[in-house]
């Protein structure tokens, strides 16, 4: 574990791993102090992601003010405190628990992919944490009429957590199956229009996150757990609904057209149900801007979170 990622790349100085305790729990985390007095910026990475996935633009972020990404209980380094607690429940309680032991009373909230539902269900549930809201490719429900566009890996991938044992054999079969790399490299693939702006040094960490997981079967039980409860609350959709339209912090949509788990028509029916809204569309890019194109993703992000002061309490 690295105590400071900039002996790994010059362009990661600063970014620190850090063991915190929040509420019994040791959890992993990157942290980078930032602009004195300015809000956090809590980074919440997606479903099998880590606190690596936001390496890239953790220098700049820091720009606003200190940067916090943990890996969430059941991901990354942190083992969960019991089985099954890498459940949207258990995260979203999670981060209102890390906030208050951080001290927290303001953040500026990033959320990919489940990392989004995730940012969602925060801000809806605990307003007084969350000063400004990035919701990057967001786990979101869809319209029901519109299933026949979704992509059919993505459809083949997930809907077999409809029922979780069938879910975690599929999974376990190719987890098992795959070396640390070739399990990145699959996953690149999928979420990636262009593999190939992916920086090689970003890849490495990857690819050493993949491998401590392989060697944890604690990462693929709650790989499990997490893709079934976000399965259910996309189905139920009631939850996310209800979430989405109680939200009272400005809203950023950053969207890669190219995304193949998150397809316009989820970006739509969000912004019909919130025309107030902003969104950023990313052209070319897929499910993960801030680890295929981090440069748009700074732009974009730091260009709407500069536009008016943020008051932070």
């Amino acid at each position: 574990m690295e105590r400071d990622w900039g002996t790994r790349d010059p362009a990661w100085q600063g970014i620190r791993s850090e063991i915190l305790h929040v509420a019994g729990t040791p959890v992993h985390a990157l942290t980078a102090e930032g602009r004195a007095g300015g809000p956090t910026q809590l980074l919440v990475h997606g479903l099998g992601g880590a606190a690596v996935n936001w390496l890239e633009v953790i220098g700049g972020l820091r720009d606003r003010g200190p940067v916090l990404a943990p890996d969430l209980p059941g991901f990354g380094r942190t083992q969960p405190p019991r089985a099954r607690a890498a459940r949207i429940e258990h995260n979203v309680a999670f981060l209102r628990a890390l906030l208050r032991t951080r001290g927290v009373t303001r953040a500026e909230v990033h959320g990919n992919s489940m990392g989004g539902l995730l940012a969602t269900l925060l801000a809806a549930e605990e307003p007084r944490f969350v000063a400004r809201l990035v919701l990057v490719d967001p786990a979101l429900p869809g319209p029901t009429s519109r299933l026949r566009e979704l992509d059919p890996v993505t459809l083949r991938t997930f809907a077999p957590f409809v029922v979780p044992a069938v879910g975690e054999r599929m999974l376990s079969r190719w987890y098992t199956a795959s070396s640390a790399e070739e399990l990145v490299e699959q996953n690149a693939a999928f979420i990636h229009t262009d593999t190939t702006r992916v920086r090689p040094e970003l890849t490495a960490a990857l690819v050493d996150n993949a491998a401590f997981g392989k060697r944890h079967p604690w990462r693929l039980e709650s790989f499990s757990a997490a893709a079934n409860s976000v399965v259910q609350l996309l189905l139920r959709r009631r939850r996310l609904d209800a979430a989405v339209d109680r939200i009272t912090a400005p809203t950023l949509l950053v969207w890669g057209d190219g995304d193949r788990l998150v397809g316009r028509p989820v970006i739509e029916r969000t912004l019909a149900r919130r025309p107030d809204f902003d969104l950023i569309e990313l052209p070319g890019v897929g499910h993960a801007p801030m680890l295929e194109a981090p440069a748009d993703y700074l732009d974009a992000v730091l260009g709407w979170l500069g536009r008016d002061a943020v008051e932070v309490a």
